[in-house]
This record gives C-alpha cells, sequence and structure tokens, in this order.
C-alpha cells in the first residue's frame, strides 16, 4: 500500500528551504530600504547646501562692495537698496560668517542680535577658506557633515564661484 502525503523529514526540508529563500528576501528589502533612506539624507542636506549657496550667491551678486575677513570664515559686503550710488548713507553692510559649524547671515551689522543661521553642520573643506576674493569674484566653498546613528557618517564639498555685478 502506497502511503499519501509528505514524510516527516521531507517537510522539515522544505520548511529550510524556504527559510533559506525568505532570509534572503528579508536581508534583501532591508538592505534596499538602508540604501534608499541613506540616498534620500544625503540629496536632503545637499539641498540645503544648494539653497544656501543660491542665498549667497543673489546676495553677493547684487551687491556694491565686498571684502573677505577672518582668514575667509567671513565676507562682508555692502548693498545699495534704493539703487542710489552717490548716496551712501542708505547702504547696508551685512555679513555672511562661519561660527563653529554653523553658516550665520547677519542682514546689518549695525543692528545687534539679527544674526541667523542658516546652515548647519558646515565647515571648511580642508584649509580651503569658505569664502575667497579675487577683484568682483568671490569663491564660496565649504563641506557639509551629517552624522545618522542608522545610515552613518556623509559629507558633500559645496563650491560656487559668484560675480559681483555692481563693483
Amino acid at each position: 500500500m502506497k502511503d499519501k502525503g509528505f514524510t516527516l523529514v521531507e517537510t522539515l526540508v522544505a520548511l529550510a528551504i524556504l527559510m533559506v529563500v525568505f532570509t534572503a528576501l528579508a536581508i534583501s528589502c532591508v538592505t534596499a530600504q538602508r540604501l534608499w533612506m541613506g540616498g534620500f539624507i544625503q540629496i536632503a542636506f545637499q539641498s540645503r547646501g544648494r539653497v544656501v549657496l543660491e542665498q549667497m550667491a543673489g546676495d553677493l551678486r547684487s551687491s556694491t562692495g565686498a571684502t573677505a575677513l577672518n582668514n575667509g570664515d567671513r565676507i562682508r559686503f555692502v548693498t545699495d537698496p534704493n539703487r542710489t550710488p552717490q548716496t551712501a548713507s542708505d547702504d547696508i553692510t551685512s555679513e555672511y560668517y562661519l561660527s563653529n559649524t554653523d553658516i550665520m547671515y547677519d542682514p546689518d551689522i549695525t543692528i545687534a542680535g539679527d544674526e541667523i543661521s542658516v546652515l548647519r553642520s558646515a565647515n571648511r573643506e580642508g584649509a580651503i577658506p569658505v569664502f575667497q576674493m579675487s577683484g568682483d569674484l568671490v569663491v564660496i566653498t565649504f563641506r557639509l557633515l551629517s552624522n545618522n546613528i542608522l545610515y552613518g557618517t556623509k559629507w558633500s564639498s559645496m563650491a560656487t564661484s559668484i560675480k559681483m555685478r555692481n563693483v
């Protein structure tokens, strides 16, 4: 007489193979999710850096003069909001500067306490000054750092050059 069904050994072997397949699938899903999230974090903090670079570029492009200070950790620039080059009394002097790991913006250096942090976790790119000037050309270079417990430390170098129009 022929027995119907599987033996205990056949069932255990099938379950072991099934567990190996499911474990491989689970590891693949977790790895894919971790890579996707790490990439998402990288894109997010690079986007923040690009937004700040665009803001700085707009401010410096329209300025009437600029000076790099503090070994390149600070740039002071003058804007003429009323577009009256013959009258300097309405000009505003502003600054961007590196303070520890923040890039700060001071919209008017004559007013104390109006500084704001525009970018966190920024550092010098090695020995390169954050703000470099040559004539009417300003070069901004910095490194962004992101330290996440799950996804590790990520960094991105950011740089742009700006030609000031009104100098």
